[in-house]
């Protein structure tokens, strides 16, 4: 039977059953044998059926968890693909079947077999994974200092943004694909992009010469020119007195600096 084929092939078994007290049972005889087993309590995807999954589940967690019953402490898989077996169009049942992987995504589902590979149904599932342990009260960050992109030597550009995880990937991006030897000054401004964080006061001049001071950027590059975002163009005389450095204002797109350094660097 199937205990044996799992001996043999050293392989996690499934065990499916819509009731608790058999989906024990069945855990229990294969841990006991010494097989790795995945617990299936069927996902029914309407209504009062998508009502007692979800209950299912949880239920099947907080035995597992508060009541420390070992033999349901094992991953849980959901079959979302279960929405393309209702009638309906293949959009309606995509959309469900995305809603059926977020409502277990964020409650207990371990592994889940999907159907659609569509972007409009996959993006929502992965953006909803990555992000499921940031706290929403904080901006997502990255660490502040200074990155080298793409080799860059001593004549080559520098650079400055802010530490928002989103304006950061960005400029890094277009910089590596626009193949742009640069340095990269990451300020911290607390997760915030560049126009909230000069209005805000997070992007100063005396931060930018702070960075540039514990970057040791001087000792890197031979010019004295610094290219800030289009955004914080405000700040260039500030920012130009505070350092003692020339400051360039770029464009408010990352992905113009390639066309925007061709016409400003070298400076003349």
């Amino acid at each position: 039977g199937f205990l044996d084929l799992a001996l043999e092939f050293k392989v996690p078994v499934v065990v499916r059953s819509s009731d608790l007290n058999t989906l024990k049972s069945l855990a229990a005889t294969f841990k006991s044998e010494g097989v790795k087993v995945v617990l299936d309590p069927v996902t029914e995807t309407m209504g009062e059926g998508l009502r007692k999954t979800f209950e299912r589940v949880v239920q099947l967690r907080r035995t597992a968890i508060a009541g420390g019953d070992k033999e349901v402490a094992c991953p849980i898989l959901v079959t979302p693909i279960a929405a393309w077996m209702v009638e309906g169009d293949a959009v309606s049942k995509a959309y469900w079947e995305t809603v059926i992987a977020s409502l277990f995504i964020v409650k207990y589902g371990d592994a889940m077999i999907l159907h659609s590979l569509e972007p409009y149904t996959v993006m929502p599932i992965i953006m909803l994974r990555e992000n499921i342990y940031t706290d929403p009260r904080t901006p997502v960050q990255v660490e502040a200092g200074l990155r080298e992109i793409n080799d860059p030597t001593p004549e080559s550009p520098v650079f400055v943004t802010t530490n928002f995880a989103l304006t950061y990937y960005t400029v890094e991006s277009d910089l590596v694909s626009a193949n742009i030897s640069g340095w990269l000054l990451v300020l911290d401004t607390g997760g915030l992009g560049v126009e909230v964080s000069v209005a805000g006061g997070q992007f100063t001049a005396d931060k930018v010469k702070e960075l540039m001071e514990k970057a040791g950027i001087a000792e890197k590059v031979k010019h004295r020119f610094l290219v800030i975002p289009g955004l914080a163009a405000r700040l260039q005389g500030a920012i130009e007195d505070e350092t003692g450095w020339k400051v360039l204002v770029g464009p408010t797109d990352s992905g113009r600096i390639k066309g925007w350094l061709e016409q400003h660097w070298p400076p003349r």
